[in-house]
């Protein structure tokens, strides 16, 4: 099997040792890394056997490798992105693939522009449940979708937010939940459920002591007319991640590792016009979905990114795709500080504007 030659900008990161897994156990060779932090980036370049380089320009042009990994804070990400991609090279970025929509946009034009591939590290979309879930929506076994709403908490103290200091801060990060731990609910959601039209954000920072939201909760509106929420946290705790979406012809139920799914004898359109009882719903039937075999973990991303670059395989999170959750994280933001509802795409000037002002102001 045909290694593929890859860099790692960001080696010294938290999250790289699930990225170094995932590259022990598929055809890539690591053939240079660089970081910001050389202590720590020349000690990861010694357990990896290769070479590290002080900065990534030099990296790429000694190197010349067939793919990236950006593992970086999310504001370096586009930047860099965009420098491999016009260096001929394949990239995976972690997610969120930036922390502005424009941003985005700028990254997928250069990737079109070189025709190299991008994607993102949305490792839940290969969740066995998640995998159940798309196919069942595709069958059209649950007709149209009506409502949504997903609920994540992700309790962190003080502790984590002081470990780096560029977490929870506008120019750091760039948001908090929105941009950190829930860019997989927000990407989840819209890869089942499909990105709303309409988006009413309320995000606050209610117990941590830090720049940017902890706590956020949106109401949406797709183009169908169907309706949905979202509440994520970081200063909670007690309630176990959820998403559920109802449609005309059943409703599903997804938890890590398990999916609940429910038909309707008849379709509540028709059950709505030909029912002789005026308080009732259609009879409810439990059904029983086997779920394949996924451990969801960056092996999958990375298998999936070495198929495409090889084999053509589609990518499970290509950069259009991966547009999605930043999009609704950045519309959420937005609504809130504007007091009213956003229709998406949301105005990329107003955005980066916004995103300015709050990077400046700390």
């Amino acid at each position: 099997m045909k290694q593929l030659r890859t860099i790692v900008i960001g080696v010294g990161a938290g999250i790289f040792p699930w990225h170094q897994t995932a590259l022990n156990n598929t055809p890539f060779t690591v053939v240079g890394v660089t970081d910001v932090n050389p202590t720590v980036g020349k000690q990861r370049a010694e357990e990896l056997d290769c070479p590290f380089y002080a900065d990534h320009q030099s990296l790429l042009a000694e190197t010349k490798p067939d793919t990236a990994t950006i593992v970086t804070p999310h504001p370096f990400h586009a930047p860099l992105a965009i420098d491999c991609l016009n260096a001929g090279v394949h990239v995976l970025v972690e997610k969120p693939l930036s922390v502005g929509v424009a941003d985005v946009d700028a990254i997928i034009r250069a990737a079109k522009r070189n025709r190299r591939l991008l994607t993102v590290s949305f490792q839940n979309r290969f969740r066995s449940e998640a995998i159940a879930a798309k196919a069942w929506i595709a069958s059209g076994k649950l007709g149209e979708i009506q409502h949504v709403q997903m609920t994540a908490l992700w309790p962190r103290t003080a502790i984590y937010f002081n470990q780096s200091v560029w977490r929870g801060t506008w120019k750091g990060e760039g948001g908090g939940i929105l941009m950190n731990q829930s860019p997989h609910n927000l990407d989840m959601l819209c890869h089942l459920a499909g990105m709303p039209s309409q988006v009413f954000g309320i995000a606050r920072t209610n117990f941590h002591k830090i720049e940017t939201e902890d706590t956020a909760t949106a109401l949406f509106e797709w183009s169908n007319g169907a309706q949905g929420m979202l509440h994520v946290s970081t200063a909670e705790t007690g309630i176990k991640e959820r998403l559920e979406i109802v449609g005309t012809n059943g409703s599903l139920a997804l938890t890590p590792g398990n999916l609940e799914v429910k038909s309707f004898a008849r379709d509540i359109r028709q059950f709505l016009v030909e029912s002789d009882n005026p308080y009732a719903g259609p009879e409810i039937l439990p059904q029983e979905v086997e779920l394949p075999e996924s451990t969801a973990d960056h092996t999958h991303v990375y298998t999936n990114f070495y198929n495409a670059i090889t084999q053509g395989q589609p990518l499970m999170s290509d950069g259009n795709e991966a547009m999605m959750s930043l999009e609704l994280a950045n519309a959420i933001t937005l609504s809130s500080h504007l007091g009213k509802p956003v229709k998406t795409p949301i105005s990329r000037s107003r955005y980066s504007k916004l995103l300015e002002q709050l990077q400046s102001s700390r």
